[in-house]
Order: structure tokens, then sequence, then C-alpha cells
């Protein structure tokens, strides 16, 4: 289930790419669930000549996937041959044209029937548009028919989508597996110089370069995890089905079995797919149980919504300033991965079993399907918001859901987490892409259109974690958590949902409105000093000189960048001032939430300027 909506934010130019970006998404959203369908479709057309019909050709990648897949892997090839039945290789119509195997099937077929696609010749009706084929049902017999009333009537009896229910569940399947396949051709034609298009997974050890020499060494196997999926009376429905295989798919290909939570009416359905499911109830009660599951078995739990179709990780240098141009560009320029729920999971277990001070038991994803105004930030947070969609709990910790919570539960749990051990982890580069409200079952089953489970909800989350949570500006029944005493950059700025500000617009794009000159530069200087002095708390000058004090800190690489910094103004240091955490690991930029660390553990003082020393 997707307890949370990732939704975009209205109204800002935030994660708006550039033209060739946009080019390249049309060319990705090519590449679906009836890509190959198309192509076949595409392929027969062509194949007949005819110069009165028109068409699209398929993505290159998707004609060469066409080879890979055997018919008996595609959804129109029957579930069942009865005694007598002829091979679908063999299929051909009354007059001898070939029948190709579909990848695609109706919902009413029964599973003993198959389903194909053939050409067609011109003829009188031919009006020079499309046509080229017709899709034809056909029977173990191979009687062929080309409705679904002719093939009712040659059956004698009304056909249903009951009926045809197993084979929908194969044909999710197959996408499912079919996706995998298309990514995999869709890498080897982009390291060649081909056609942009579906990304695959990146290789765990190229996305695993990341992490720091002492990272690593905290780097889990993928043994040491319980992957669970939330969900709920999603197994009945196609589309749910659909997006059940998806999210099984990208587990088991990175070879793990996730166990699925369910509630008990739907309990059967789910283990009719194959799936290993056990009851756990309504929502907290299910994700209750999975701890505890996890806990007895010695594991980290990781627990993943049910409609998750990607995985993404940008790794790049943050953002000189916190305009839409600059985190703009810096998220454009960053490298991006498409990893793993697995690699994810481990690479998030790393970082925090890895920090320094309160090591957190609980980590997680970016609240947002782009992470473009993180670039303005740090790409890790401590005291911030875990979403419910996709977390990872470490071994040691006794912290379980409220589950007077039917809502918003992600918010109280991420509350529980930092008031028990200090600090969560967020990874503010990884996002996941998941479809959220529109789902049946699950969350979308407990709303309720006035809003009052919302409310309800609220209520109790102001009454546990008092001055924590504000309502959300933008978003009616949301809120904004910040909590008490943060020290992170964020928690300082006004935000949409997220507890994040929105990045103000550069000089140059606010004069475009305004009729002003920008050339000359003295706007855009002035700009980035205002933008510099607004991050900053209230007692600490920008003109301010940082200075070292008696008070060392143990962190060898702390103690260095304290000292590098002496000397230096606060306004030359916060967002430009680089750093290294080891010895041959790539640079930090010193930001907001490091001077805050080092002036509040005493290891640094500003002297000079308002509320200097």
């Amino acid at each position: 289930m997707a307890p949370k909506a990732m939704k975009a934010v209205k109204k800002t130019n935030v994660g708006r790419g550039s033209e060739k970006t946009n080019e390249a998404n049309k060319q990705r959203k090519r590449l679906s669930k009836s890509t190959l369908r198309s192509a076949l479709v595409s392929g027969l057309k062509e194949q007949t000549g005819r110069k009165d019909i028109k068409f699209s050709a398929a993505p290159k990648v998707a004609e060469k996937c066409i080879g890979t897949v055997p018919i008996e892997q595609r959804a129109g090839y029957p579930l069942v041959f009865p005694k007598g039945s002829v091979n679908p290789k063999d299929w051909k119509t009354s007059n001898g044209v070939k029948i190709e195997v579909d990848f695609n099937r109706a919902a009413w077929l029964p599973d003993d029937w198959g389903q194909g696609v053939k050409m067609t010749q011109p003829s009188s009706r031919s009006t020079g548009g499309g046509g080229g084929i017709l899709t034809s049902f056909v029977g173990p017999d191979m009687k062929v028919f080309f409705h679904k009333k002719t093939t009712e009537a040659y059956v004698g009896r009304p056909l249903t989508n009951q009926e045809g229910f197993k084979g929908q569940v194969r044909l999710a399947q197959l996408q499912a597996k079919q996706a995998v396949q298309l990514a995999r051709l869709q890498i080897k034609d982009v390291s060649k110089g081909g056609s942009l298009g579906l990304i695959g997974t990146d290789p765990d050890p190229e996305f695993f370069k990341l992490l720091s020499p002492s990272e690593k060494k905290c780097l889990p196997s993928k043994d040491e995890f319980h992957f669970c999926i939330v969900s709920a009376r999603r197994a009945a429905k196609v589309e749910g089905v659909r997006d059940i295989f998806m999210v099984q798919t990208q587990l088991v290909e990175a070879g793990v079995t996730p166990t699925w939570y369910v509630d008990a009416e739907s309990l059967k359905d789910y283990q009719a797919l194959g799936l290993r499911a056990v009851v756990g109830g309504k929502l907290t009660p299910s994700r209750n149980r999975a701890l505890k599951d996890a806990k007895s078995k010695g594991k980290v739990c990781v627990q993943l919504s049910d409609d998750i179709s990607a995985w993404e990780y940008r790794a790049g240098n943050k953002a000189a300033e916190r305009t839409d141009d600059a985190v703009n560009a810096a998220h454009a320029a960053a490298k991006r991965f498409i990893v793993s729920p697995v690699a994810a999971a481990r690479f998030m277990l790393a970082k925090m079993r890895s920090v320094e001070g309160p090591k957190p038991k609980l980590g997680g994803v970016y609240m947002l399907g782009s992470c473009a105004r993180t670039f303005g930030g740090d790409a890790f947070s401590r005291q911030h918001f875990i979403l419910g969609d996709f977390f990872v709990v470490d071994v040691g910790s006794s912290v379980l859901f409220d589950e007077e919570m039917r809502l918003k539960e992600d918010y109280d749990f991420s509350c529980s987490h930092i008031k028990a051990h200090g600090s969560v982890l967020r990874c503010n580069r990884m996002t996941l892409n998941v479809k959220h409200y529109s789902n049946n079952g699950g969350a979308v089953s407990t709303r309720d259109s006035k809003g009052v489970e919302e409310r309800r909800n609220i209520d109790v989350l102001n009454r546990k974690w008092p001055r924590c949570f504000r309502p959300n500006p933008k978003r009616k029944n949301e809120v904004i958590m910040r909590w008490k005493g943060s020290t992170d950059a964020d928690d300082e700025e006004e935000g949409d949902g997220s507890g994040k500000q929105m990045p103000k617009k550069s000089a140059a794009h606010k004069a475009q409105g305004s009729g002003k000159k920008t050339a000359s530069g003295p706007v855009a200087v002035k700009k980035k000093a205002m933008v510099k002095k607004t991050l900053l708390p209230k007692n600490i000058s920008p003109k301010g000189v940082l200075v070292c004090t008696a008070k060392v800190p143990g962190s060898s690489y702390m103690a260095a960048r304290c000292k590098k910094a002496a000397g230096m103004k606060v306004e030359d240091v916060v967002g430009s001032f680089k750093f290294q955490k080891e010895a041959g690991s790539s640079q930090s930029t010193y930001g907001l939430s490091d001077l805050k660390y080092d002036l509040h553990r005493g290891y640094l003082a500003v002297k000079g300027g308002k509320g200097g020393a």
C-alpha cells in the first residue's frame, strides 16, 4: 500500500528539465508494458508492404527484444492444452495466413484459448489510414474468430472476466519479466550510443563506489535483511496484480524473496499468486508484525509499499546557492543511478552504521518524486520525516508503530525513533516512483473525502508530539514536521509538506518579469549574499570570523576541517568550503548543518559581527 503521496508541488520550476531532458522522458515513456505488443504489430504491418496504411516504427530495443521472448512467454499463449490442441507455432487462418502469438490477452479469454495477430490485405473498405492487422482469438482446434460475440457463439456461453482472470495474472507476470528484459537490452544500446529509453538497474559495485572506505566496512549482505511488503485487497484485481508482480520481480531479481503482510480476508488471494504471504492485519498491526518477525530472526527490517516501480539515486555536488536555476543545474548534472531495492537498503544501512554521533536505527528516502530541491542542502539529514513507502530499521530497536493511528503513522514512527535513538537518517537524494493515492485498497480505503480520519490522526500527532507539527499551508489535511531543537539547515525554512523551503528564484529569473538589467552582475551578487544571510541563525553574522576553541573534536576529519576553517568568514565557509571525511574519498561541502554542529559542540566560535564572541 502507499500510505503517503509523493505529490509534486505545483507552481515551481524545481525539477523541470531542459528540452533535451523532456525529450528523453518522452522516449522513456514509449517503453512500457505495451511496448512489445506495439513492436509486434508495427513489424507485421511493415511486412505487409502495404502503402495504404500508416504506422509508427517501434523503438529498436523493442524490436530486438521480441526475438528474445519465446512464444511460450507471451500472454497470448494458451494456459492449458486439451487433448488434440494445435500447437501455437502452427497457428494459421483457414486461408493459410500465419497467426503470431500476441503479447496481450483479452480479459475474458478462456484458459484453453489463445490470442494472436495476423496480417490483412487491402479491401474495398480500406480507408488509407490504419488497419493492416487483426487481433485473432484462436480455439484449441484452431478455429479463429475476430470478435468476442462470435467467439461466445462458438463456445456456446457468455465469456466473463472471471473466466479469464488466470490469463490476466499470467499477463501481469510476463509484463513484469519483459520489462526487465527491455531494460537490459536498453542498457546495451545506451552504452553503444543508441537511442534514449528505459534505463536498467546499475550494477551494485558501481553504486557502492559512492560509499567511503569506512562506510564500505559497514556494508551488509542481503542475507541480513527481512524484506516485508505491507499490502491489502489488491490481489483480486488485475491492476493490483500487475503492481504486485512489478515489486516482487524486482526483489526476486535482486536475490531475495519478500514476505507479504496482508489482511486476513485477502490472504488466499495473495497466496494464490505464489507469494509468501502471512496475515498481518490492518496497516499498523501489519507493520508491527513485520518488525517483530525481523527481530525474532535477528535481521534488519525493510518495509516497502506494494506499488513501487523504481528506486533512483542522484550523486552530485551541492548547488552553490539555493535558487531554482542553481538546484536544477546541480540536479541535472548529478549522476543518475537506478538501483534495486536490495542495493538501496544495503547502501542506506551502511550509511546509518557509520555516521558520527548517535547511531540512527531508522533510515529512509526523500518523500517527493524529484529530489531537485535537495541539492540546495545536505545529501543526508538526521532529524527529518521518514516516508513509510520504503524504510530500513536496524537491529537493536524496540520502537513500534502506534496502532491507534491508521494514517500518518510514519510521522509518529519517525518522531519515536528520534526520541529513542537520537536521530534518523534520510537519504535526500534517493527517491521512489510510486502510484500512491490512486490505488485501491490499503491506506487509500482509510481516507475519506471529508478528511475526518486525516484530522483525527493529526490530532494524535499533536497530542503526542507538541510543537513538532504544524499545518501545511499548501496541502489540506497535511502537516510539516520539525523536530524540537533540530540543528539541520532544512528545519530553519518554510516547506510545502516536506519540511523544505522552495528554492529562491535567481536574480536573473526575477529580473525577467521586472525588466531590470542583470548583465552588469550587481543584482546577482547582492542576491547571493542575501540568500546566505537568511540561512544563518539571527545571532550569527555572515561577516563573523571563525576561530578554533580549546575543545578538539574526537574525529580526525572534523579536527582538520575546523583547523582549516579557522580564520575564515562565515559567509566564505558555508556552502563553499570543501573538506574530506576520508583519505581518498570525494570532497564534501561545508553546510549550515556542519557549522551549527561545530558551534554547538564547542569546536568553533564566531568572532565579530552581530552576536559574535
